[in-house]
C-alpha cells in the first residue's frame, strides 16, 4: 500500500464519517473532518523531501 492509496482510503473513510455524523452522531462528524484533513496532509507531503 502506497502513501497515496492510504491517503485516499482515509479520505473515503472521512467522507463516510462526515455523512454518518450529519445524519446520526455528531462526534463522528469531527472524526470525519480530522481524517479528511489528515489525508490532505499526506497527499500534500508524500513527495516532499526534507529541506524542500
Amino acid at each position: 500500500m502506497t502513501v497515496r492509496t492510504f491517503a485516499f482510503a482515509l479520505l473515503l473513510l472521512g467522507i463516510v464519517f462526515v455523512i454518518v455524523g450529519v445524519l446520526n452522531t455528531p462526534p463522528a462528524l469531527f472524526v470525519g473532518i480530522a481524517l479528511i484533513v489528515l489525508s490532505g496532509v499526506l497527499v500534500w507531503t508524500r513527495n516532499r523531501r526534507p529541506g524542500e
